[in-house]
């Protein structure tokens, strides 16, 4: 992977300033209303103009976030808050790369995902340039719908934070720029630094690895839905929202992506399910994977199936 490389990672069609500041908390602008009403009578003008030649209206763009290039491989925040004491996670691909996670102060829980979605998505035009963004925490849990004022909320949203600050990944996942071979391990963290305001109103600002962010961005020709992220955000549905990004990235191009039952659970970072007998494995699959997939279906995958010798076979949308 070029990590050096330039991308864009924009909005594909959807103007700036059609973002919704006011509903993150963030103060309006001078002139900003009086610019939203033109732009909606402009839309609205052209609504009229097709109409009238008998030609389809033209759906609006969907908000949309990169997938996370080979960042959206790895197990970033526990599934569940009783797996979230875990403090390290080891993970062996088929190909023989392997990425360790190590997070002495346990993994962030299953709110994280969706702290991480609203900075990055709201913070983009700032890491499109740079490698840091600002928001407040306010505007971060009124996006997810969360009580900005229960005290609670915050000091999990700083738990989580500063478990994340405190992983760190090791991965030869990534090729070499030159040779195309696995030949490093590489070393990186999810956040380099952070400023996080002692209140929920006043601006944090979050700074993010190099690498991570060089991951993140090679990731921006296929997108992930904003809206359904935010939907499995909101549910802490976090082992779908994992799996979102990692099999629609894995899916690619392919009219179905293949795998192993056992092969797929240690890839996701479900290991300890692989590891039991056959009829304990398949019940807590029952219980924990495919619930989970199946909040996917319409959106990352059409279906899934499973065949008698223990393969699960994924089939992209149409």
């Amino acid at each position: 992977m070029a990590v050096e490389s330039p991308c864009f990672w924009t909005v594909d069609r959807r103007p700036l300033v059609a973002l919704k500041l006011d509903y993150l908390g963030a103060p309006w602008h001078k002139g900003h209303e009086k610019k939203e009403r033109a732009m909606d009578s402009a839309q609205e003008v052209r609504r009229q103009i097709r109409s009238s030649l008998g030609l389809p209206q033209v759906e609006p763009a969907r908000a949309q976030v990169p997938v996370e290039g080979h960042v959206c491989e790895f197990p970033l925040w526990s599934y569940s808050k009783k797996r979230a004491a875990q403090t390290r996670l080891h993970i062996t691909y088929e190909d023989g790369s392997f990425v360790t996670i190590k997070a002495p102060e346990g993994m962030p829980g299953p709110r994280f995902p969706g702290y991480l979605d609203v900075i990055l998505y709201y913070g983009q035009r700032d890491l499109f340039l740079n490698d840091h963004t600002s928001l407040s925490v306010y505007s971060i849990l009124k996006a997810l719908k969360m009580d900005p004022h229960h005290s609670g909320n915050y000091a999990h949203f700083r738990r989580d934070m500063q478990r994340a600050f405190y992983m760190g990944l090791e991965t030869d996942r990534f090729r070499h720029p030159v040779t195309g071979e696995r030949s490093h391990v590489w070393y990186f963290r999810v956040m380099q630094s952070m400023q996080l305001a002692k209140t929920r109103h006043d601006v944090s600002t979050f700074y993010f690895d190099r690498l991570f962010m060089a991951s993140l961005r090679s990731g921006y020709l296929k997108r992930l839905d904003w809206d359904f992220c935010l939907h499995l955000d909101r549910q802490q549905a976090a082992l779908a929202r994992f799996l979102y990004g990692h099999v629609l990235k894995r899916i690619g191009e392919k009219s179905m992506y293949p795998r192993n039952l056992v092969g797929f659970l240690r890839d996701v970072g479900l290991g300890y399910l692989a590891d039991l007998d056959p009829y304990r494995r398949n019940a807590k699959v029952r219980e924990t994977l495919f619930p989970a997939l199946n909040l996917l279906k319409g959106q990352a995958i059409r279906s899934y199936e499973m065949d008698g010798r223990g393969n699960i076979f994924f089939i992209p949308r149409d």
